[in-house]
């Protein structure tokens, strides 16, 4: 019989990630996946559906647990929902620390009281082996803390619901082609001192390790573990250095009076930033996650394989 997996934000970046890392496994025809969507009519929904017959559209929002559980199983045709993939927004499109902190918490709670086996909760990683005891002064990192707090008191550790959380760093998707990848990459260059490296991590390895969970159930690598997740530790100059090298030109940037600005607008950023230059994304040990996942990439194999980037 088929499992089904609740994938939310499955139009994001990382539930798709997580949906194309079920999809391209040898046990692909185990699941079925409930793909949650605001709208089940939009372009990308529909895109996603037509990616596999094994895709059933939820709609639904995470303000309304209760509701999202009822249209998924509806979809199921009252079938069990084995597994729940969980990731709220944490920064803009309205959303704010305790909306987050809420959704995350409702999720659990119906996961259980549904009798979901496997909860898989994006994270982020605070200090390495620390992350479980530091929230960290960042808004939408004490969210993350506290659900994860949430999630393994209500599982009992594992023992009523096993799960896997996993803490990812900086996303190196964040700096695509495009505005907000420059925006991004110019707060990179303003906001970290010149000795300050950073962990960084591809989105499609985000979704690899968040799948073992759901692929590997009973292995001790992800039951019932939190998993610290990067691929490169780069300072921005090493990051502009591999960039010029791949892509023959420097890392592109935006005005810095704009990207200043910009932070300065947005108070969740800045405070994030702040966090990066004191303590920051350090705490990922990349060759022990290599012997997991042998394909995991650096930036470079990032801007080559995935970036969209063109070279000159």
């Amino acid at each position: 019989m088929s499992k089904f997996i609740l994938v939310t934000g499955a139009t994001g970046k990382q539930g798709k990630a997580v949906i194309n890392t079920l999809l391209s496994s040898p046990q692909a025809k185990d699941f079925t996946i409930l793909a949650l969507t605001r709208n089940d009519t939009s372009a990308s929904a529909k895109a996603l559906a037509d990616k596999s017959a094994s895709i059933r559209l939820v709609q639904g929002n995470l303000d309304d647990c209760h509701a999202v559980f009822a249209s998924a199983l509806k979809a199921t045709n009252g079938a069990p929902i084995w597994g729940v993939y969980s990731v709220q927004q944490a920064v803009q499109d309205g959303a704010t620390q305790e909306r987050e902190e809420k959704q995350g918490k409702a999720l659990i709670d119906l996961a259980i009281d549904h009798g979901v086996k496997y909860f898989v909760y994006s994270s982020v990683e605070r200090g390495g082996e620390k992350s479980g005891q530091k929230a960290t002064y960042v808004p939408h990192f004490i969210s993350k803390y506290n659900i994860e707090h949430y999630l393994f008191a209500k599982s009992e550790n594992g023992k009523k619901m096993s799960y896997t959380i996993i803490r990812p760093v900086a996303f190196m998707d964040g700096l695509q082609p495009g505005f907000m990848g420059k925006v991004f990459a110019t707060w990179l260059k303003i906001g970290l001192r010149p000795s300050k490296p950073l962990q960084y991590i591809a989105v499609s390895d985000i979704g690899f390790f968040a799948a073992q969970g759901f692929l590997q159930p009973e292995d001790p690598a992800y039951k019932n573990q939190a998993i610290n997740l990067a691929g490169d530790e780069l300072t921005f100059n090493q990051l502009n250095d591999v960039f010029q090298s791949k892509m023959g030109y420097p890392i592109p940037l935006t005005f810095e009076f704009l990207a200043r600005f910009l932070k300065w607008m947005l108070k969740e950023i800045s405070i994030m930033f702040r966090w990066f230059d004191e303590e920051g994304y350090d705490g990922a040990d990349t060759s022990t996650l290599k012997k997991l996942h042998p394909g995991l990439l650096t930036f470079g194999d990032w801007l080559e394989k995935e970036s969209g980037f063109t070279k000159h």
